[in-house]
């Protein structure tokens, strides 16, 4: 008898490859993506100072804005106006708003209910 038929190795699996995108280990990511920004709805109102903004206080917190934020509107073509305005926390703002001045935001030509991309001010 020849060696290889009395004793015979345990046969080895077929290799797959699979690509990376599907590998579980891509899948499982450590920790909670940090959210640093938001799209809220800018409202006008009265009771809210010239130069403040006023925001829900869950949402403070989960963008990290301790005393000023930053509202960044994107206007017709490449044009993107930025406002860093001090931030007031208030439990009446609903969490998809941020209230700022009747009189300022019709200075800045920022329209009642217009998107804005909310955050804390980049270091520059």
């Amino acid at each position: 008898m020849s060696q290889g038929e009395g004793e015979r190795k345990p046969e080895e699996k077929p290799k797959l490859l699979i690509p990376s995108f599907l590998r579980p280990d891509t899948y499982v990511k450590e920790g909670k993506k940090e959210v640093k920004e938001r799209r809220l709805r800018v409202r006008r109102s009265d009771e809210v100072e010239e130069g403040k903004a006023m925001l829900n206080p869950q949402v403070a917190s989960e963008l990290g804005i301790m005393g000023k934020v930053e509202l960044v509107l994107v206007g017709g073509g490449s044009r993107e106006r930025r406002y860093v305005m001090d931030a007031v926390v208030n439990d009446k703002v609903p969490k998809g708003e941020v209230w700022c001045n009747t009189d300022e935001l019709r200075r800045l030509g920022i329209a009642d209910n217009s998107i804005a991309t909310v955050r804390a001010p980049r270091q520059q």
